[in-house]
């Protein structure tokens, strides 16, 4: 009873005070919705609210002759609660999905710094005409406008600073950007430039003003014209070999080419000798070697005459292998003097010099005759000489066992022994002087040896 009438009165109080007025507003609601608040009034309120709802369910109970029972009625309090979170959960912005970083493409960048460079040359100008406009009226603008804090300069000066260091990004990207361009478009034109020069060097295309040009700016040394000399000149000088050899004018003809155009490449030698002495001898016939003035006559002679002399000789034996004149080709050199000897004699051509004495002759003395004058001349032997050698040394064996097999057959049958060519006195001696103990064969391989030794060093 006594519940029930305390009920009654704060019912009573309820509707005749302004708390339900006062609840209605946000700091109140918020409070009550706080914890601390719930947790402090939660002991009174929810006794009486569930003292209430037992005595409802007490009192209530379902009979047959009883009215039907009331709904139980909710608090002020807990709909205006129940009523706020709703209104805050649906006022809550829900958090939007991750998603994956925006990246700008070269193009974007282009085109946004193409805008803050407006935006900065705007800003200055704008910045410009404020000062121009401020300056005279100074005095007024201070007692009429109010002055920036520092704050507020200190934001525009980070402001400016961002668009400044943007713009100083852009600039140089273009200026590395158009550096590298051009030194990428030089070095194309450098390496387009070489490559027609290398083409007219190689080809022979060019002419004495042309090949002085390019040593004079320096677009090629002066080695690489020597080389481009020689070799237009041995591509010249073949010509006419083949030529000779291709419309079947025989050996005559190529023994013509040698006398006109290789054994008097010396002469341009002595013609320079005598050019820095000051004389000039008119009796000279016309010489087919051009050589450039700016080029120096020497190395160019010295490489070319030897490399020549091969050529024709291989052709000359190749060609026409039962020519006298390939005997006389080591003999016209000599003829010619120390000079023509000593440049003339290449380990190439000696070599050749050597399988034609023994294989086309069968010359041993004239074999030792050619080693002795590679020793006198300074002509260095390879692995090809000593090979010669042994191939000589490998023949004489494999005739020996043949002759003295035949001997053997011969001599059952009465037959008289011949004696074998190896034993006759010229080549007897030579077998001595090639591969005795002291022998050229031991003496050009400890040469070679030392010579590879030399070069792996």
């Amino acid at each position: 009873m006594s519940a029930r009438i305390s009920r009654s009165w704060l019912a009573l109080a309820t509707r005749n005070s302004s708390v339900p007025f006062l609840y209605q507003t946000r700091t109140l609601t918020a409070a009550y919705l706080s914890p601390p608040f719930r947790q402090q009034y939660s002991t009174s309120s929810d006794a009486n609210e569930q003292d209430h709802e037992a005595a409802a369910t007490t009192t209530a109970e379902p009979t047959q002759d009883d009215k039907p029972a009331r709904p139980v009625r909710r608090s002020f309090l807990r709909k205006k609660a129940a009523a706020v979170t709703q209104q805050q959960q649906q006022q809550t912005p829900t958090k939007p999905a991750p998603q994956k970083p925006v990246t700008m493409t070269s193009t974007e960048k282009q085109i946004f710094g193409n805008l803050l460079e407006q935006l900065g040359t705007e800003r200055r100008q704008q910045s410009q005409t404020e000062l121009t406009s401020s300056t005279p009226s100074a005095s007024s603008s201070t007692e009429s406008k109010p002055t920036l804090r520092d704050e507020e300069m200190d934001e525009m000066a980070q402001i400016s600073a961002i668009f400044d260091s943007v713009l100083q990004d852009m600039k140089e990207k273009r200026q590395r950007s158009a550096a590298r361009t051009e030194r990428q478009e030089s070095e194309i034109a450098v390496r387009e430039q070489n490559t027609a020069i290398e083409e007219k060097l190689q080809t022979g295309e060019y002419t004495d003003d042309e090949l002085a040009e390019m040593i004079s700016s320096k677009q090629i040394t002066m080695d690489r014209a020597i080389e481009a000399v020689i070799m237009r000149e041995s591509v010249s000088i073949e010509a006419a070999l083949w030529d000779a050899i291709d419309n079947r004018r025989g050996d005559t003809a190529i023994w013509e080419v040698c006398k006109e155009r290789i054994f008097n490449i010396l002469r341009h030698l002595d013609d320079e000798k005598k050019g820095l002495l000051g004389v000039k001898d008119e009796s000279t016939s016309e010489s087919f070697l051009a050589i450039p003035p700016v080029v120096p006559t020497e190395p160019v002679v010295t490489e070319l005459y030897p490399k020549m002399l091969l050529v024709a000789f291989k052709l000359l034996n190749l060609h026409y292998p039962e020519s006298h004149l390939i005997s006389q080709f080591r003999a016209t050199i000599k003829s010619m003097g120390r000079a023509s000897a000593v440049l003339g004699g290449s380990t190439a051509l000696y070599n050749e010099f050597i399988y034609f004495y023994w294989r086309g002759c069968h010359d041993l003395p004239g074999v030792v005759s050619l080693l002795r004058d590679m020793e006198v001349t300074g002509v260095e032997p390879n692995r090809r000489t000593c090979g010669l050698l042994h191939s000589i040394k490998n023949q004489r064996d494999h005739d020996l066992r043949n002759h003295w097999r035949k001997a053997k057959v011969e001599g059952k049958q009465g037959k008289a022994n011949r004696e074998p060519w190896w034993d006759l006195a010229p080549n007897r001696k030579a077998v001595r002087e090639l591969f005795g103990d002291d022998g050229w064969v031991k003496k050009l391989e400890g040469r070679v040896k030392e010579i590879e030794r030399a070069r792996d060093y």
